[in-house]
């Protein structure tokens, strides 16, 4: 075909280009963006399988795969997340936390998938703080009974759906307990007490 025929043919589609309705441009708008959706979804589903084969031959992933995974999960924040649960591999891996220095302060031990995390005291005013990947409702409940079979009365100061405020007292013994929900989908608890 030589230039003119391409122009002629070029002529006559021009107009009819124009005829083609505004619902018509949306639809084709909206699959090419969903193709291409589809396009990057597959592309990290490759990744993460070769990032997965890659560190089961050599133990871990290579230092360029995962600055690219870096700056996907910049680019879409929860990608890797939502991936995760696709792509072994691209889950992160849960870190044991180590109990920083310090003491468990109360009469009830620390529920058990927790660390302390802080521990503080100035002057009579001593307070830990203590983390980790556990149910919200077991640890509330866990130390509700344990303070509750060591003679402690418990207040509730405040409830949200995130954070909870409990003071529990016995003659002259308070201890304050703050439940909360960390931004990570950890647990985070702290108690607070005044030595007399």
């Amino acid at each position: 075909m030589n230039k003119f025929g391409v122009l002629a043919f070029a002529a006559q589609f021009a107009p009819r280009l124009f005829q083609v309705r505004r619902g018509t441009w949306i639809a084709a708008g909206a699959g090419v963006l969903v193709l291409f959706g589809l396009f990057v979804w597959a592309a990290m589903a490759l990744l993460g399988w070769l990032l997965g084969q890659g560190q089961g031959w050599m133990g871990a992933a290579p230092a360029a795969a995962r600055g690219a995974l870096a700056q996907v999960e910049q680019a879409v924040p929860g990608a890797l997340g939502t991936l995760g649960g696709l792509v072994p591999a691209l889950k992160p891996a849960a870190q044991t936390q180590r109990d920083v220095s310090g003491s468990d302060l109360g009469p009830v031990a620390r529920y058990p998938d927790l660390a302390r995390i802080r521990w503080q005291q100035e002057g009579g005013q001593v307070s830990v703080e203590y983390e980790g990947q556990a149910d919200y409702a077991a640890v509330l409940d866990h130390y509700a009974q344990g303070f509750a079979a060591q003679g402690f009365t418990q207040t509730v100061q405040s409830a949200t759906k995130v954070t909870e405020m409990h003071e529990y007292t016995k003659g002259r013994e308070r201890f304050a307990l703050t439940l909360s929900h960390k931004p990570n989908g950890s647990v985070g608890v702290r108690i607070e007490t005044t030595q007399q």
